[in-house]
């Protein structure tokens, strides 16, 4: 993936990666959308299992269970994609993760119901969690018109190279890939920048703002991170103008 800067009246080529099981991919995904609509960007989403691929930080400390069942939303992405085109899996990683977090979602306030929850009672419940996530998936892949079939790649670790893969697609301008988790976000091929994180999702004019900022740091050579000094409050994934 080359780095190219589009001229004054053509549309900056933005790559998300994501994993459906992440809420604040899906509140990223929500304001790319929202800002494309206000400013001139074509978004391409890629999956990817950046937290449970071999290196992640503190994934030999897993509960086994998660680390087997994890997995598989985004392994149905890397078989949508296969068999379907990278245009398959924007669609379907909307339907899977409004499902996931949306209002009455599998995961809506996971925060507020783990909290106070020991490390190993948050992993038991979100194991009990992604047994009820085949439903949803087989939901989204009906709600997009792929073929149900597609719901066997969730217990198939036949994916799991074209995961790698995808991985290992993200622009780095050949430097060393450090594993820190999703969303991901490259503009115009540039160099994949872990974020932006959101609390919330930004609406409308807002949205594209946020945009205008977040695209100025992302081309800039110099720009290495930032991060917030306080503690990572809650996802909402809703709306705010």
């Amino acid at each position: 993936m080359t780095s190219t800067v589009p001229g004054p009246d053509e549309a900056d080529r933005v790559d998300l990666w994501v994993d459906p099981l992440c809420a604040w991919t899906w509140i990223t995904y929500q304001w790319l959308r929202q800002a494309g609509s206000t400013r001139p960007l074509t978004l391409s989403v890629r999956p990817t299992g950046l937290g449970y691929l071999e290196g992640a930080p503190g994934r030999d400390q897993e509960d086994p269970d998660f680390l087997e069942r994890a997995p598989g939303p985004v392994r149905v992405l890397a078989a949508a994609e296969a068999g379907h085109g990278p245009e398959a899996v924007a669609a379907l990683y909307e339907a899977i993760a409004r499902r996931f977090h949306g209002a009455g979602g599998i995961y809506d306030d996971l925060y507020a119901r783990t909290r106070g929850l020991s490390q190993e009672a948050k992993r038991r419940l979100q194991v009990t969690l992604l047994e009820q996530a085949a439903d949803a998936v087989a939901a989204a892949l009906e709600e997009t018109g792929l073929p149900r079939a597609l719901i066997e790649a969730m217990s198939s670790t036949a994916w799991d190279g074209a995961l790698r893969a995808a991985h290992e697609s993200i622009p780095r301008n050949g430097r060393a890939l450090d594993v820190i988790g999703v969303p991901v976000v490259s503009v115009n091929g540039g160099p994949g920048v872990f974020g932006p994180v959101l609390r919330a999702v930004p609406a409308g004019q807002r949205a594209g703002r946020l945009w205008d900022g977040f695209r100025a740091l992302a081309q800039e050579e110099v720009f290495l991170e930032m991060r917030r000094v306080t503690p990572r409050p809650a996802p909402k994934p809703e709306l705010l103008g």
